[in-house]
């Protein structure tokens, strides 16, 4: 009777078998973790009572804390990673780098600005004034269909190596607490900013998880490296990581800028900066993506080399004229904000790298949906999208984005007047 390939390799086999084929099918890091992480699922559960998820109640759903409630059989955890740093500078960089333009701006001095910002003709941009920033993971194609297509070939690998075992694969959407799991196949330990951090490559990379049937051979819990450094918790703006290892999501401006459908609190929108989806910070300052503070991540040593990807779908995303920056054919009827005159020509061309915040202020609701499709952005909808506009130009401290949130302050939306209307108080105290 012909045995299959799981039972005549055993688990250890079975394992490094499984792991090759998580390469084989594009994942960068890979392995197996055993149910039994109770400590960190507890962890979780208490974090969730605490209400530090604001308002993502789906987080305290049960099946988070017992995965057998989401597949009865599973008995291991295969984890994988996906870098998606790309060979750009980190915010903090760019924050740095355009506060010294300003200051020399008036001596004549080379722009920063002009130096990063080229369209993908190589032409440079006349001087775009003030940028936004927009969360490393979200320049290029939305993750979710990038990872699952990956996952999905490992599935099939997996049920072709053990016919008959049970499989379940989820990437950032189901009730799978994935760092956990990270964790414990020694991905990487869990940083004091609450990110996954792998010693080799740093902390930019996104997890996905696949539980199975198979008694797998599970690796070791990395170990903390994080030491004594406390850069991520003096970094945060909104002080959201309020401990080393935990944080308080609902004070977190990726959460404030995403996942919060309501307005974002007063006191918290200074602290926002320019920052129009997610944020970056706690991971630009991390020793570990980055071994020289204040130093673009660029280094010679091969032994601190940051790790990029070499997937198109990462690369900041171009938004280019004919996209629809100028709307639908004239024939075509379909429901719109007005939009201050001259705007929508200023934004012909721009990359979701640090972008001119004019360009983004100038497309429209009818456009949102197309320009920004297969991105992680439309997540914010439409009128989150305008009240993050609205809080970054009010940061701005630039007088010439007036006009723009005079007419916002007119929006049919009121959630979205209310941001313009604190925007234009905060640039007049300027």
């Amino acid at each position: 009777m012909a045995m299959c390939a799981c039972a005549m390799i055993g688990a250890m086999g079975l394992s490094l078998a499984l792991k090759q084929q998580a390469l084989d099918s594009g994942f960068d890091l890979v392995g197996v973790a055993p149910l039994a992480v109770w400590d960190d699922l507890q962890f979780a559960r208490r974090w969730f009572a605490k209400g530090f998820a604001g308002e993502m109640r789906y987080l305290g759903n049960p099946a988070r804390y017992d995965p057998r409630l989401i597949l009865p059989s599973a008995k291991s955890v295969i984890c994988v990673g996906l870098v998606y740093n790309t060979a750009f500078p980190y915010s903090t960089q760019v924050s740095k780098a355009e506060g010294s333009t300003r200051e020399s701006r008036s001596r004549g001095a080379a722009s920063f600005e002009s130096r990063i910002s080229r369209t993908s003709g190589g032409r440079e941009e006349a001087d775009p004034g003030s940028r936004a920033w927009i969360s490393r993971y979200a320049w290029g194609k939305d993750y979710h269909a990038v990872m699952r297509a990956k996952l999905e070939r490992l599935r099939m690998a997996v049920e072709a190596m053990a016919p008959g075992s049970e499989t379940r694969a989820f990437v950032d959407t189901g009730p799978v607490v994935e760092r956990a799991f990270a964790r414990h196949s020694r991905l990487g330990w869990m940083g004091k900013n609450t990110c996954i951090i792998n010693e080799a490559k740093g902390s930019w990379f996104f997890l996905g998880v696949m539980l199975t049937s198979l008694e797998l051979e599970p690796d070791l819990p990395a170990p903390d490296r994080c030491g004594s450094c406390m850069l991520c918790l003096e970094a945060c703006p909104t002080g959201a990581l309020v401990q080393p290892y935990v944080m308080d999501a609902s004070r977190c401006i990726s959460y404030l800028t995403i996942e919060l459908k309501g307005a974002i609190p007063r006191d918290l929108r200074s602290a926002i900066g320019a920052n129009v989806f997610g944020c970056d910070i706690c991971q630009d300052v991390c020793p570990w993506n980055s071994k020289g503070s204040g130093q673009l991540p660029v280094v010679s040593n091969q032994k601190t080399k940051i790790t990029t990807t070499s997937l198109a779908e990462f690369e900041p995303r171009q938004v280019l004229v004919g996209e629809g920056l100028h709307g639908p054919p004239a024939n075509v009827a379909c429901r719109t904000r007005s939009v201050p005159a001259g705007a929508r020509r200023a934004a012909a061309s721009f990359s979701l790298f640090n972008p001119p915040l004019e360009a983004l202020t100038a497309i429209a609701e009818r456009d949102f949906q197309r320009l920004l499709r297969h991105s992680p952005i439309r997540r914010a909808k439409y009128r989150g999208w305008l009240r993050n506009l609205c809080v970054a130009m009010g940061n701005s401290g630039d007088l010439r984005f007036i006009p723009k949130l005079k007419v916002l302050s007119q929006d049919p939306d009121a959630f979205v007047r209310e941001h313009a209307e604190w925007a234009l108080k905060t640039l007049r105290l300027v």
